[in-house]
């Protein structure tokens, strides 16, 4: 694995876990009866310190069973950012959504290349409690425990969470074929000005053991819990930024 291999690897994914999580868009406070998640698209300014990185793209669609829902984040890179995000890269997640959690089922990423080698691809087997897949060119299987994540199926935990009115405290995720250890914590409330307005959000921090990256994001109760602001910082210093631009929700 090349060092640029590995440096555009993060850069997506500190990207399509900043996006991520839009994923559960659920309907305004002032609906409150209607916790569920709806069909939306969500599109964010990514900066990288400090510098244009384009644009991230994240859209949720009801799926074909109950309670399935597929999630798609797609890059729209400045001419910089292509240095790191390829603009056909493409991350998809199904996964099943009950008021009790998620459970992802399936994951793929595409790294917008030619060849499949940089590639990730999973599927959940959760009667055997089992993962198995390709990433990077390398099989793996790996045992998994209920609650374990993806990096796009986690936002949706999150939010169901949140909705739910309990605060995690943390979640197994799975980043390529490693499973790792991600706690979450509440840093309190927040007024932050977007490109697609001003709100009221409460901020949740998250960071994987080990790791010297922080990541914070600022979810807005009236969105229904829609993060409308995510910064990633390195030892302290910010480097991703991402506001909202836009939002629709769709039928």
């Amino acid at each position: 694995m090349t060092d640029r291999f590995i440096a555009r690897r993060r850069a997506w994914h500190s990207a399509a876990l900043l996006a991520g999580a839009a994923l559960a868009l659920a309907a305004p406070l002032a609906h409150a009866k209607e916790k569920a998640l709806q069909p939306y698209k969500a599109r964010y300014q990514v900066t990288f310190r400090g510098l244009s990185g384009g644009q991230i793209e994240s859209s949720l669609s009801r799926g074909s069973a109950p309670g399935q829902w597929l999630y798609e984040t797609r890059a729209f890179p400045s001419l910089l950012g292509r240095v790191a995000v390829s603009p056909h890269a493409r991350e998809r997640s199904t996964m099943q959504v009950t008021p009790t959690g998620v459970r992802p089922l399936t994951f793929d990423f595409n790294d917008g290349s030619d060849s499949s080698s940089k590639d990730v691809r999973f599927r959940f087997d959760w009667t055997a409690g089992r993962v198995q897949g390709e990433a990077e060119g390398v099989p793996f299987e790996l045992a998994v425990q209920p609650g374990t994540q993806d990096t796009a199926s986690v936002q949706a935990a999150m939010i169901i969470e949140l909705l739910a009115g309990r605060s995690p405290a943390g979640f197994p995720i799975l980043t390529g074929r490693r499973l790792r250890e991600y706690r979450y914590w509440y840093e309190g409330k927040a007024t932050v000005m977007t490109p697609f307005g001003q709100f009221e959000a409460v901020v949740w921090a998250n960071q994987r053991d080990g790791s010297t990256r922080v990541t914070k994001v600022w979810h807005a109760p009236a969105l229904g819990y829609v993060p409308v602001q995510a910064i990633q910082y390195r030892k302290g210093q910010a480097e991703t930024q991402m506001k909202l631009l836009a939002l629709t929700r769709e039928q």
